[in-house]
């Protein structure tokens, strides 16, 4: 017998005992009357909140009921006025107040010139406002007096004298007065006399006594 063969008898087998089985299980009979009610039990745990339900239509406008009867109004008698605090504002706050603003202005100004230096490190032509830790240059326009012109290099505002005329410098340069742009004749040289003679040496006339 092989295998197959074996497995099929074993079932066969199985199902004739559960056939003897179900023929000699009791028949049930028919239900009978139904007992008295039991005691409540303890109620149960709450349950979830359900979602909440649509808003329900509204209802009927009621009826407008009768006036009530009208009250009784009295009016009391008016306070005394009140003493008149200092903590509002008038006249006489406004004059301190603009008195303390020109004191604290002065005071300012003070510490301010204790803190200011003015220096020039070129006589005049430039100078240096020191405030605090910051120091501002001011160009003037003083002309330096560097006397008669020789050939060098001169800055703007330099006074030179050269052929009688006083020349200043508009920019720096190194050229000569009166041939270049860069020097604006300040005063001209005036004019010889009628009777002068660069040769001519004079001889001085004797004075005489009366």
């Amino acid at each position: 017998m092989d295998l197959r063969e074996a497995f099929e008898t074993v079932r066969k087998y199985i199902d004739a005992e559960i056939a003897v089985l179900k023929s000699r299980a009791p028949v049930p009979g028919p239900p009978g009357e139904p007992g008295p009610p039991g005691d409540r039990g303890p109620p149960g745990e709450p349950g979830e909140k359900g979602d909440r339900g649509e808003p329900g239509q509204a209802g009927d406008r009621g009826e407008k009921g009768s006036p009530g009867e009208p009250g009784l109004t009295i009016k009391g008698e008016p306070g005394e006025k009140g003493d008149t605090g200092r903590d509002g504002r008038d006249a006489a706050d406004l004059s301190l107040l603009k008195g303390y603003i020109a004191e604290q202005m002065a005071a300012g100004i003070a510490e301010m010139v204790k803190a200011i230096s003015i220096t020039s490190p070129d006589f005049g032509r430039t100078l240096q406002v020191a405030i605090g830790d910051q120091i501002h240059e001011i160009k003037t326009a003083i002309p330096l007096d560097q006397g008669v012109w020789t050939e060098r290099g001169f800055a703007a505002g330099d006074a030179v004298s050269h052929g009688g005329s006083l020349f200043i410098a508009k920019a720096e340069t190194s050229a000569k007065p009166g041939k270049s742009d860069d020097w604006r004749l300040a005063v001209k040289r005036g004019n010889d006399g009628r009777d002068y003679r660069a040769d001519d040496k004079r001889n001085p006339e004797p004075i005489r006594f009366k």
